[in-house]
């Protein structure tokens, strides 16, 4: 097999003295280089070149655009790019850069030594993908008797990521250094075993089942997505493809494991850091609020026009951060595994109900229809009773909050095959299909003139799809532009 001997480079960066050396460090050693001093011009050699760029060098202090939106572009449009940034200080922003699927940070004060040890390793994981896409081309024997090849076997066991192979049953049959570090594997035990018996994760697990069975509907749910995953101690970015023959059978998976284990670690100290805050909030906020509430009323004494205006717009003010506070709680614990409190046999209906007779007066007053159609003898559902509430509350007040006045929101909840259906339809703004995909992101707020004076957290839909998912259900979304937009949640009714 032949191993692509020079990389394809396109440096991006406004900084004309960084930009040039750079360049020559680039081509001294061989590579092929291209130059962009701003995004613009980087997405114009990409669309015109599009088999000409392997790696992307990206600054993460352009102007205009800037770094990160050209990262979830090419995240979504041209994955095959590996992108490697550079920043004053690789801090916060080259976290984030990480995580929407960067591979690494150069600081821009690199000495020449250090500047390679950063470069060689993307090159070494694009050498990788390369490699691999050659091996899925022209392996036609099963992956159980694989030929180690001597060049492929050179770039596993140098690579700084881990690599384990399995064939269609999740036997390991390909495993590199790194991934023996990682996992603690060795040929004896490891070998045409289970994957499941040496690394132990069920989510693991089932990103190389969807992967092995990507040529049925299951697979593409997850194949090409790099979530993060907890492995004992540590915290892994997983990358997992099928691996197809000549006749385009898949006859097993690779998966590459880098470690982000520092980065989680940051993570997870801003996330405490951010619910210790919330919890001091949350007390002082409420009393605040009774406090206002009992002025506003008239109990401290008479109150002029212009004073109860001030303070009922104190109170809702007052009302969205404490609102806020608890989406910040309530999303902590999703992301804890403590989303579900109590499990036990739910009367859904009845939930809804009491949530329809909340929602009432803020359809009112906003000038909304609000309708419900419940089905009669409704199967029970196996479920966390305030995980079920925040659903509804969620999607319903969301309905309300984006559809103008003199619009309806009708929800419904009925019998739909083996599973409970529960259905919220608008007739508000809508959303654009590029926003549909994010909406669920948390702290993701779709950004436009009709939604820029609508409160909100940005983790209402984060919070529902969590609680959706820990209780094994699913959520879908349709929506059009200035018609409305439909929700549905399937809950899986109890047997028997």
């Amino acid at each position: 097999m032949l191993i692509k001997p020079s990389i394809d480079i396109l440096v991006v960066e406004n900084d004309i003295t960084i930009l040039q050396r750079c360049r020559e460090l680039l081509i001294d050693e061989g590579h092929r280089v291209r130059t962009a001093e701003c995004i613009e011009e980087a997405l114009d050699i990409i669309q015109k070149h599009p088999g000409d760029v392997d790696i992307m060098l990206l600054s993460l202090e352009l102007p205009g655009w800037g770094g990160m939106t050209l990262i979830e572009t090419l995240q979504k449009a041209r994955r095959e790019i590996l992108i490697m940034t550079m920043s004053d200080n690789c801090g916060e922003e080259a976290i984030e850069a990480m995580h929407a699927g960067a591979y690494d940070c150069i600081r821009k004060s690199f000495t020449t030594d250090r500047f390679w040890i950063k470069m060689n390793r993307a090159i070494e994981a694009f050498r990788l993908r390369h490699q691999l896409d050659i091996l899925t081309r022209q392996r036609q024997a099963a992956l159980t008797k694989v030929r180690r090849d001597e060049n492929l076997l050179a770039i596993l066991q140098s690579l700084t990521d881990g690599f384990v192979v399995t064939d269609w049953q999740t036997n390991i049959v390909l495993f590199n250094e790194k991934a023996a570090g990682l996992f603690d594997l060795t040929e004896e035990k490891a070998l045409g075993h289970p994957i499941s018996v040496s690394i132990k994760s069920d989510e693991l697990l089932s990103f190389f089942m969807r992967a092995i069975k990507s040529d049925s509907g299951l697979g593409p749910l997850m194949v090409g997505e790099e979530p993060v995953v907890k492995v004992g101690e540590k915290a892994l970015r997983v990358h997992v493809y099928p691996v197809k023959n000549e006749t385009g059978t898949v006859i097993g998976a690779a998966g590459l494991f880098h470690d982000v284990t520092t980065v989680s670690a940051m993570d997870k100290l801003k996330s405490d850091f951010l619910s210790m805050v919330s919890h001091e909030l949350k007390s002082p906020l409420s009393s605040l609020l009774m406090q206002i509430s009992v002025v506003l009323d008239g109990l401290a004494g008479d109150l002029t026009a212009k004073q109860s205006d001030l303070l009922a717009k104190a109170k809702e003010k007052t009302k969205g951060m404490i609102t806020l506070v608890n989406d910040i709680l309530d999303y902590r614990r999703i992301q804890e595994g403590k989303s579900i409190q109590k499990i036990e046999s739910l009367d859904v209906a009845e939930i809804l109900k009491r949530t329809i007779e909340l929602m009432h007066l803020s359809a009112e007053e906003k000038g909304l229809s609000l309708t419900c159609e419940i089905a009669e003898e409704l199967p029970s559902f196996s479920g966390d009773r305030g995980g079920m509430e925040a659903i509804f509350v969620n999607l319903i007040s969301n309905a309300i909050k984006y559809t103008p006045k003199g619009g309806n929101v009708n929800v419904t909840l009925n019998k739909a095959g083996k599973d409970i259906g529960f259905k919220v339809v608008d007739t508000g703004i809508g959303i654009l299909p590029e926003d549909i995909d994010r909406i669920f992101e948390k702290f993701y707020r779709i950004k436009t003139e009709q939604t820029r004076s609508i409160s909100g957290s940005g983790l209402g839909l984060s919070i529902v799809k969590g609680i959706v998912d820990a209780h094994n259900s699913a959520i879908h979304v349709e929506s059009e532009v200035g018609k409305g937009t439909t929700f549905v949640v399937s809950l899986p009714a109890e047997s028997g």
